[in-house]
This record gives C-alpha cells, sequence and structure tokens, in this order.
C-alpha cells in the first residue's frame, strides 16, 4: 500500500486540459474522463455548448445591429422618393397654373383691344380707316381664339395631372404606411435586441465564471481561429462545424459526453447534444 501511494506522489495523474486531444491514427477516441476530475466535465461541457450558443447569438444580434442604420436609410430614401415624386407633380401644376393665368391675362387685355377698337368704329370717316380697323379687330380676335385653344389645353392638362396627382396622393399614402409599419417594426427589432443583448451578457458573464479557465482559454483561443465557432454537435457521425465524418468509435465516445474530444478535421470541441438533461 506505501508503495502504492509513493507511485502516485511520483507520477501524479495529468490534469485534464493537458490530456486533451484528437483520436488516434487508429481512429480510437481519446479525451478526459470523468475519474480525472473533480468536478464532471459533462457539466462543464454543457457550460461551454451554453456559452457558445450566447456568443452565436450575440454575433447574430451584432450583426443585425450593424445593418439596422442601413435599413433605416433604405426606408428614410424610399419615403423621400414618394415625396418628391409627389411634390414635383404639385410643382408642375402650379407651373401649368401658373402659364394658364399669364395666357389668361394676355387674353383679357386682347378682348379690351378689341371693345376699344370696336369703338372706334363710329369715330373712322373714311372707308379705308374702316377696312384697316376691321383687318385689326379680325386679327385680335383670331390671336384671342388662338389663345383660348391654348388656355383650354392647359386646363385639359391640369385636370389630368390633378386626376393623376390624386391617386398617386393615395398611393402614396399606403406606402408611407406601409413604410412607417416596417420602421416601428425595425424599431422594435432594435428593442427585442437590446433586451436580448443584456440578458445573454449577463448569462454569460455567469457562465465564464463557473467556466474552468483551462476550457475557457481554449474555447476562446478556438472561436477566434474558427469564425466564432470553437464548439459544435455532431450529427450522424458528422461534425456540424466541418462537416467531414469522425471515426465511427469516436462519434460513440463523444455522444457520452465525458470526454472533450476535438474533431480531427477542424480542432473544435465536439459536443452530443442529444446528452444533455431536460431542464
Amino acid at each position: 500500500m506505501l508503495r502504492r501511494i509513493s507511485l502516485m506522489a511520483d507520477n501524479p495523474p495529468k490534469p485534464w486540459h493537458r490530456r486533451v486531444f484528437h483520436g488516434g491514427p487508429t481512429g480510437s477516441p481519446v479525451g478526459i474522463h470523468l475519474s480525472d476530475r473533480r468536478q464532471p466535465l459533462k457539466e462543464q461541457l454543457e457550460l461551454l455548448w451554453e456559452l457558445q450558443k450566447i456568443d452565436l447569438s450575440l454575433k447574430n444580434i451584432k450583426e443585425e445591429r450593424d445593418r439596422y442604420p442601413k435599413e433605416m436609410k433604405k426606408l428614410d430614401e424610399k419615403q423621400n422618393v414618394e415625396k418628391e415624386r409627389i411634390q414635383k407633380d404639385r410643382e408642375k401644376i402650379e407651373l401649368l397654373e401658373k402659364e394658364r393665368r399669364q395666357r389668361e391675362g394676355r387674353l383679357n387685355s386682347e378682348q379690351d383691344k378689341i371693345k376699344r377698337a370696336e369703338g372706334r368704329m363710329f369715330e373712322v370717316k373714311t372707308n379705308k380707316e374702316y377696312q384697316a380697323l376691321l383687318s385689326e379687330i379680325d386679327a385680335i380676335k383670331k390671336a384671342c381664339s388662338k389663345e383660348e385653344e391654348e388656355i383650354l389645353q392647359v386646363l385639359d392638362e391640369i385636370d389630368e395631372l390633378k386626376r393623376n396627382l390624386a391617386k398617386r396622393e393615395k398611393e402614396m399614402a399606403i406606402t408611407l404606411e406601409k413604410i412607417e409599419a416596417e420602421r416601428k417594426g425595425l424599431q422594435e427589432r432594435m428593442a427585442h435586441d437590446d433586451l436580448v443583448w443584456k440578458r445573454a451578457t449577463e448569462r454569460r458573464e455567469v457562465l465564464s465564471k463557473q467556466l474552468e479557465s483551462q476550457l475557457s482559454k481554449l474555447y476562446g483561443t478556438l472561436k477566434e481561429k474558427r469564425q466564432g465557432v470553437g464548439v459544435v454537435t455532431i450529427k450522424d457521425g458528422t461534425c456540424q462545424g466541418c462537416f467531414v465524418n469522425v471515426p465511427p468509435q469516436m462519434y460513440i465516445e463523444v455522444q457520452k459526453n465525458n470526454a472533450l474530444i476535438r474533431c480531427p478535421n477542424c480542432n473544435r470541441i465536439l459536443y452530443w447534444e442529444g446528452g444533455r438533461k431536460t431542464k
């Protein structure tokens, strides 16, 4: 008995974090088992997997947060386009109304000329003066007739534009309502993400304190090198990180969740989610 104790003292078991490695050349899995630890590794793996899911959630929220300003800008631009289109139609109508008023002013002026010319007819003394005055009145009437036709064309154009404007204003009201609904939905998503972010970061802090330092360090290194993913599940013998099949015996061992086993291909920590306890 004294001899056995002495041997154990001379050759103490290595800490679990120093005994983690990949499958051997024959495909046999190796890792740390419960007997090597004071605290079950299964619990640490569960904590680690929850931490990974939180980190992925935070990553997604961050990406969403980066997109929100762009989406808001698109909605603002879309709204401005609709308003500018209506404004241009209104400005065009106003220009035509201005043109109508100017033409009507010229028409009134010409009609006044006709009245004055007709008033002079009683003053003429010669036939030549009379014929000249008739020609003048006729020319003015022709100009008035042309002006009236152009005024009518302008009025028709104004009426058409006003009908189209009324239609577009209704369409714009519907479009702006949809834009406002999208903006409100976006704001609600932002508020929800802020709440989720707060809760997730708080939970992450709790988990980080419960996770053993060496395992936390390993996870951080893997996450940094593998696009934010250091722990992945395994399904039907396939690593869900790189989608490469692992050796059959390794797949069996991973399902026990009592050893820290890493994918021989992508080096990520493998986790069997089916082994979690129902909470």
